[in-house]
């Protein structure tokens, strides 16, 4: 009987032990994740920093070159539209034109792209007006000035007396740019054999 009561008083520690372990056991705490004071990392996807498109045109890119400026300056050019202009390119037109060793004088009046040149020629020569001297001309008055794209020529007296007289008043200031025009055509017109010049004049009248 002694022994059942001590095995009996065994047994009940034994079971009080069990259920304190267990009561341990269900107050720990579950293992969770380590956690750091770090920032979460975004899930959003990156912004992209938006790209600038190629700049286009709608017309072909031109490019100039260097040949290109010689045509350039010859296009802009307006030829001569002042009695400053007349006064210069005329004078020079006629010290040119004296230089060929077939004639004696010169004299040019130049208005817009119109050049009238009236010449005289050297004692000994006998050729007269010829294309090869009309041509040695006129490539001589387009060296002065290449917006000159009319250039008459003329050895007729009456004519080359006009041209004289014109060119005297030229020097002299004593002829507007208007009344220069007009008359620059009217005796192109005359060299011409009636026909007006096919040439275009500057409109404004920017001289004295």
């Amino acid at each position: 009987m002694k022994r059942t009561w001590i095995l009996l008083a065994v047994s009940a520690m034994g079971l009080a032990l069990f259920t304190g372990c267990a009561s341990n056991a269900d107050v720990m705490p579950d293992a969770s994740p380590l956690t750091t004071n770090a920032p979460t990392a975004s899930t959003s996807p990156a912004t992209q920093a938006p790209t600038t498109p190629p700049m286009t045109t709608d017309g072909p890119t031109v490019s100039m070159s260097p040949d290109m400026t010689g045509g350039m300056d010859m296009m802009t050019s307006t030829g001569v539209n002042s009695v400053e202009d007349a006064q210069r390119v005329s004078a020079q037109v006629s010290e040119e034109v004296a230089r060929l060793s077939e004639l004696d004088s010169a004299e040019a009046v130049v208005a817009g792209s119109i050049a009238l040149v009236g010449i005289s020629y050297d004692a000994q020569y006998q050729g007269g007006l010829t294309d090869r001297l009309e041509e040695m001309v006129t490539e001589r008055v387009e060296m002065i000035d290449k917006a000159i794209t009319s250039v008459h020529v003329t050895d007729e007296e009456d004519d080359v007396m006009k041209i004289s007289k014109l060119y005297e008043q030229l020097k002299a200031g004593e002829v507007s740019f208007s009344e220069l025009q007009a008359q620059v055509l009217s005796i192109g017109s005359s060299i011409a054999g009636g026909s007006a010049p096919q040439v275009s004049q500057p409109k404004s009248d920017t001289g004295a």
